[in-house]
C-alpha cells in the first residue's frame, strides 16, 4: 500500500513539474480588430471566445525560453489590423494563441504561416475584398467556418502550394474560393448557400489562366465533389484533330463543262482547344487545314489560266483538281451528359485558299517529267479564294478511333466568279478521328 501511495505521489509531482514547464507571455488588445495578419515562424492557434470583447495574444513556451519570449515583439496593432510578426528569435513552431471573438473581415496568412482555428466567423466586408487570403506555402485548418447572412459572401484565395481545410462550413450566405495551384478540403458542408470554386493554373509566361469553375453542392464518396454546375473555362491542352469525308456536288448543267465531277475527297487536319460554359455547352476553336480533291469526268488541261476539255486528244489520262484552305474552325457543342462523352455540335469553318493544282494521271507505263505515272500543274484563279463551310456533327468517345460523324456543306460558290457562270455547291459526310 505504501508503494502504491509513493508511486501516485511521484506521478503527481512529475505532472506538477511538467505543468510548470509551460508558461504564457501574453498581451491584451482591447480595441476593435477587423483584420488579422499572421506571419511565419509560429504555430498559431485561434481560439474563439464569444464572451470576450477584445483579444488575448500569448506566446506559449517552456521555462527555458521564457526569458527570450519576454523580450520578443509578438504583435503590432495599426488602425483595426492586428499583425502577428515574424518569429526570428524563438524556436520555429513555437505556439502563439490568439483568443477572442474570431470575427474578422479579413484574415491574411503570409508565406509559410501555419494556423489552426476552432472557429472563424466571416463578418460583412467590402465586396471587393477576400475574407481569407492564404499566401504561398501556408497551411490554415479551421474546425468550423461560419458564414452568417451577408449581402456579399466571403471570398477566399489560396495560393501556390498552400492548403485550406474546413472541417465544417455552415451558414446561409455564399462563398467564392479561388485556388491557384493549391489544395482545398471540406469535410462537412452544412452551408445553405453556394460554394463556387475557381481554379487557376500558371501559364508559361508566369501568368495565371482560369481553367475550371465548379459550384459545390456537397462532397460525395472518395473525396469526389458533387456539383450542381461545372464548367471547364479553358483546357490549355492543344489537341490534334483530323477527319476525312466524301462529298457529292451539284454538277454543271452543261455536260461538256470541265468541272463535271464524280465526287470530292475531303481531308481535315488541325490543332484545337476548347472552352466550356457549363455542363452542357462548350466551344471549340483552333487552326485547321482543309484539303480537297475533285475527281473530274473529263480529260482537261490548264491553258491560259483556264481549264480546257481535251477528251480523246493525246494519251489516256485522268484528272483531279486539288485545293487547300487554311482557316479557323469554330464549333458550338451541346453535351448530352455530365461526363461529356457524347455531344451534338454546329460548326463553322472560314478558310483562305493557299494552293490549287491540276493533277494528271497517265498510263502507268509512261514516265512523265521524271516521275512515275502522274504530273501536277500549279493553277491560279480557279477556286474561290474563300471558303465558308458549315457542318452538323454527332460526337462520341465510344467508337475507338472514330470520334464522330459530320454532315457539311460550303456556303460559298466553289469557283472564283468569272471562271464559270454556274454556282454549284456540294454536301458531304465526314468521319472525325
Amino acid at each position: 500500500m505504501k508503494r502504491i501511495t509513493l508511486f501516485i505521489a511521484i506521478l503527481f509531482t512529475l505532472n506538477m513539474g511538467l505543468a510548470q514547464e509551460e508558461v504564457a507571455i501574453e498581451q491584451r488588445i482591447e480595441q476593435p480588430i477587423n483584420t488579422l495578419e499572421i506571419n511565419r515562424g509560429w504555430d498559431v492557434h485561434l481560439l474563439h471566445n464569444e464572451a470576450d470583447s477584445g483579444y488575448r495574444v500569448a506566446i506559449v513556451t517552456n521555462e527555458d525560453y521564457a526569458p527570450f519570449a519576454f523580450n520578443v515583439q509578438l504583435c503590432s496593432v495599426k488602425g483595426d489590423t492586428l499583425t502577428i510578426l515574424d518569429n526570428t528569435q524563438l524556436p520555429r513552431g513555437t505556439v502563439v494563441e490568439v483568443e477572442g471573438p474570431m470575427k474578422f473581415q479579413r484574415i491574411n496568412l503570409m508565406n509559410e504561416a501555419t494556423v489552426k482555428a476552432n472557429q472563424v466567423i466571416a463578418t460583412q466586408s467590402d465586396c471587393r475584398l477576400d475574407n481569407i487570403f492564404i499566401s504561398r506555402d501556408a497551411d490554415f485548418h479551421i474546425q468550423h467556418y461560419l458564414i452568417p447572412d451577408s449581402v456579399c459572401g466571403p471570398g477566399i484565395e489560396v495560393w501556390e502550394r498552400s492548403k485550406l481545410t474546413l472541417d465544417t462550413i455552415s451558414g446561409t450566405a455564399n462563398a467564392a474560393v479561388k485556388l491557384y495551384e493549391s489544395d482545398f478540403q471540406i469535410i462537412t458542408n452544412q452551408l445553405n448557400g453556394k460554394i463556387i470554386l475557381y481554379e487557376y493554373e500558371v501559364t508559361p509566361g508566369w501568368h495565371y489562366q482560369q481553367t475550371d469553375w465548379r459550384e459545390i453542392k456537397s462532397k460525395g464518396e472518395d473525396g469526389i465533389w458533387i456539383t450542381t454546375d461545372h464548367k471547364k473555362i479553358w483546357n490549355n491542352a492543344i489537341n490534334i484533330e483530323a477527319g476525312f469525308g466524301y462529298r457529292l456536288g451539284t454538277n454543271p448543267k452543261n455536260a461538256d463543262s470541265p468541272f463535271l465531277q464524280n465526287g470530292t475527297l475531303s481531308i481535315n487536319f488541325g490543332l484545337g482547344t476548347y472552352f466550356n460554359f457549363s455542363n452542357h455547352w462548350g466551344l471549340r476553336t483552333g487552326l485547321q487545314m482543309n484539303m480537297n480533291r475533285k475527281y473530274l469526268c473529263h480529260q482537261v488541261s490548264y491553258e491560259d489560266n483556264a481549264l480546257v476539255v481535251i477528251d480523246g486528244q493525246g494519251d489516256y489520262q485522268r484528272n483531279t483538281l486539288s485545293n487547300t484552305y487554311l482557316g479557323i474552325p469554330i464549333s458550338l457543342n451541346y453535351y448530352l451528359g455530365k461526363q461529356q462523352t457524347e455531344s451534338f455540335s454546329l460548326d463553322l469553318f472560314c478558310g483562305r485558299l493557299i494552293g490549287e493544282v491540276l493533277r494528271t494521271s497517265n498510263d502507268p507505263t509512261l514516265l512523265v517529267q521524271g516521275g512515275f505515272g502522274y504530273s501536277t500543274t500549279p493553277m491560279e484563279d480557279i477556286f474561290n479564294p474563300w471558303k465558308l463551310e458549315v457542318g452538323l456533327s454527332f460526337n462520341t468517345n465510344h467508337l475507338g478511333v472514330i470520334h464522330g460523324v459530320r454532315v457539311f456543306t460550303n456556303l460559298l460558290p466553289e469557283c472564283k466568279p468569272g471562271v464559270t457562270d454556274e454556282k454549284f455547291r456540294s454536301i458531304g459526310i465526314e468521319l472525325k478521328l
